[in-house]
């Protein structure tokens, strides 16, 4: 059967060259996994761009034996990835730090995890190891009764708000939406409105970043 996909060159670079052979040696297989990778990094924000947010998007993982890497930002033009590394099961020593998209692709032993569902890294992190890292707010319950007050800060990733001094801000992975005055008043009313109707703040929140 006659296979019309091709694997974008900008895509192949993210992905381990020893993984990538094996991957177009059984392309028919993987079509669905490298579109959803390929929409993942279309939307990667860029070095910097995540430093305001309280969750980082995992938009990457990758992995060799115990040693996991979560990245939330990507530079194609200066081969420059940022995210979290776990080296050989070793918490302590984990840290956010920048990598080389070149590096990992040429390591004949890390792989790209083409299944990894999206989430934040600290809810990655969580769920990798309960006992070293702190749960995040997108893993608390958030369930929110029609009687009970909204909360100062809300967030089911990647959809969140925060209540700050002029306003609210509402952030949808890297991109943000300040409200203030009517608009923050007009926001609240809709969340209001959401939870009568047993309808998720998400889908009032995702309603500011439809184009």
């Amino acid at each position: 059967m006659k296979i019309n996909y091709i694997i974008p060159a900008e895509l192949k670079v993210i992905i381990p060259k020893f993984q990538l052979l094996t991957t177009m040696d059984a392309l028919s297989e993987h079509i669905e996994a490298l579109k959803k990778l390929e929409s993942q990094l279309k939307k990667c924000p860029k070095i910097g761009g995540t430093e305001k947010l309280d969750e980082h998007p995992a938009i990457f993982h990758y992995f060799c034996g115990s040693s996991d890497f979560f990245i939330c930002e990507y530079n194609p033009q200066d081969d420059r990835m940022f995210g979290y590394s776990i080296l050989c099961g070793d918490l302590p020593n984990s840290e956010w730090c920048y990598f080389s998209a070149q590096d990992i692709s040429i390591s004949r032993y890390i792989n790209i995890d083409y299944y990894f569902q999206e989430q934040s890294i600290e809810a990655a992190l969580y769920k990798l190891y309960p006992d070293y890292f702190k749960k995040p707010l997108s893993l608390e319950e958030t369930s929110i009764g029609k009687n009970d007050p909204l909360p100062e800060t809300y967030c089911i990733f990647p959809y969140q708000y925060k209540k700050v001094k002029l306003g609210v801000i509402l952030s949808k992975c890297n991109n943000e939406v300040f409200l203030s005055g009517d608009d923050e008043t007009i926001f609240f009313r809709e969340c209001n409105k959401a939870k009568q109707h047993n309808r998720s703040i998400s889908e009032v929140i995702n309603e500011y970043f439809i184009n």
